[in-house]
Parts: C-alpha cells; sequence; structure tokens
C-alpha cells in the first residue's frame, strides 16, 4: 500500500522519515503470532515549488507491505510531529485516466469549460 506523508520538514531526508516510521512497522512481543512485520518497500520524496508563498513543500510516497501494516501506521503516525512539524499520514489513491476529474467529460456544458482556461495546479515539482 502506498502511504501519503503531507507536509514534512524540508530538511527532512529520507533516512529520517525511516527511522519515524520504522518502529511501528516492527513485530511487538505480542503481534508475534497474530501480526508479520512490515516491511518499507520504497521512499519518495516529493519536492514541490509553491509560486505564491514562494517556498517548498515536501511530501513522501512511501511502499509499505503488508496492507495491515500500512493501515497500522497511517492510524499511528497521523498527526504526529517530525521535525517539528505536524504532519499529516493517509493512504495514497493512483489516479487512472477513467476517473480522472480533471480530464473534460462530455457531459459539461461548453460555458463551464470556457471558464476553466488556466491550469488551476498550484505547485511545480522541484529536483530533490
Amino acid at each position: 500500500m502506498l502511504v501519503f506523508f503531507k507536509n514534512i520538514p524540508p530538511t527532512t531526508q529520507k533516512s529520517d522519515l525511516l527511522e519515524f516510521i520504522k518502529p511501528v512497522t516492527k513485530r511487538g512481543f505480542f503481534d508475534r503470532f497474530f501480526r508479520l512485520p512490515g516491511t518499507i518497500v520504497d521512499i519518495t520524496m516529493l519536492n514541490l515549488l509553491d509560486h505564491e508563498k514562494n517556498r517548498v513543500n515536501v511530501h513522501g510516497i512511501v511502499t509499505i507491505m503488508p496492507d495491515d501494516v500500512a493501515n497500522l501506521v497511517i492510524k499511528q503516525l497521523d498527526r504526529k510531529v517530525v521535525n517539528g512539524r505536524r504532519i499529516t499520514v493517509r493512504e495514497y489513491h493512483m489516479r487512472s485516466e477513467q476517473n480522472d476529474p480533471r480530464k473534460p467529460s462530455s457531459n459539461v456544458p461548453p460555458n463551464i469549460m470556457d471558464q476553466r482556461v488556466g491550469d488551476r495546479r498550484q505547485y511545480e515539482l522541484v529536483p530533490c
């Protein structure tokens, strides 16, 4: 499962995020027979430039297996503080072309489509 970490401080590295998540994914004494230990498969850091505020927002996408451990990570780490900043943790959903709400559909009146002339995305991806 992909887990999305929002509002990470810009000074946070992948290793810091890994050390923040790792204690939740380990198997405890009582979980030995009921739950498999979790595995962090991949960590991706996204640096997004906010043009209005002229600052970089950092988000992380972490692949955690199995799904029950990923749900536990979401439940235990949401609204926790990392490097002095409260973060939001939730499941990350991939969009497909079939259900992408940004793609214009044929049943929208033309006068509404004409109102949306600019791109509404507010961030630009910045290389790490």
